[in-house]
C-alpha cells in the first residue's frame, strides 16, 4: 500500500507531468538511462550535489533554504521551465512538508531556471491544493496497472517513451 510518506518531490513532478509516468517512477520502473535528457539530468544532479542544502527532516533534497525576515525561502533550480506547473508542484510539495512537519508558521518559495524566477506563496489554497494532490497521488500509484497512455507535446522527449509508444 502506497502512503503519503512514500512521496518525494521528484514523484510530484512527475504527476503534474503526466500520470503515466508516475505510476512508472512510483512503481521502480526506470526511464532510459542512457536518454540524453537522462544523461544531462545526472550530469546536473552531480554538479548541484555539492552545493544541495543538507536538511535533516524527512527525506527532503532542495537546492536552498534560508530564513528571511522571519519566514523561511526554499528555492528549488531547474534546467529548463518546460513545464512550470510541475516546477511549481513539486517545490510547493517542499514547503508543504516543512510547514507541516515543522510547525512553521510562513513559508514560501521561488524556482530558478536561468534568468527567469517565480514565486510560490505558501497560501492556504497551495496547500489545499497539495493536500489533495498527495492524496490523488496515492490513488494513482495504488491502482494495479498504469494509466492508458495519452500522447501530449513533452511525450517525445521523455526517457518513459519506449514504455508507450
Amino acid at each position: 500500500m502506497f502512503t503519503p510518506d512514500l512521496i518525494t518531490g521528484t514523484l510530484v513532478n512527475y504527476y503534474a507531468t503526466c500520470k503515466r509516468e508516475a505510476w512508472l517512477y512510483a512503481h521502480h520502473i526506470h526511464a532510459d538511462q542512457e536518454d540524453d535528457n537522462v544523461l544531462m539530468g545526472k550530469t546536473l544532479a552531480e554538479l548541484k550535489e555539492a552545493k544541495l542544502q543538507d536538511f535533516p527532516f524527512a527525506h527532503l533534497k532542495f537546492d536552498r533554504i534560508e530564513k528571511q525576515r522571519g519566514h523561511y525561502q526554499i528555492t528549488e533550480h531547474k534546467k529548463s521551465l518546460k513545464n512550470p506547473e510541475a516546477a511549481k508542484m513539486q517545490l510547493l510539495f517542499y514547503m508543504y512538508v516543512l510547514k507541516t512537519g515543522l510547525k512553521l508558521k510562513v513559508v514560501s518559495g521561488k524556482v530558478v531556471s536561468g534568468k527567469k524566477a517565480f514565486a510560490v506563496e505558501g497560501t492556504e489554497s497551495n496547500f489545499a491544493l497539495m493536500e489533495a494532490t498527495l492524496s490523488h497521488i496515492c490513488d494513482l500509484v495504488n491502482q494495479p496497472q498504469a494509466p492508458r497512455f495519452e500522447h501530449q507535446k513533452i511525450c517525445d522527449g521523455c526517457a518513459y517513451r519506449s514504455y508507450c509508444m
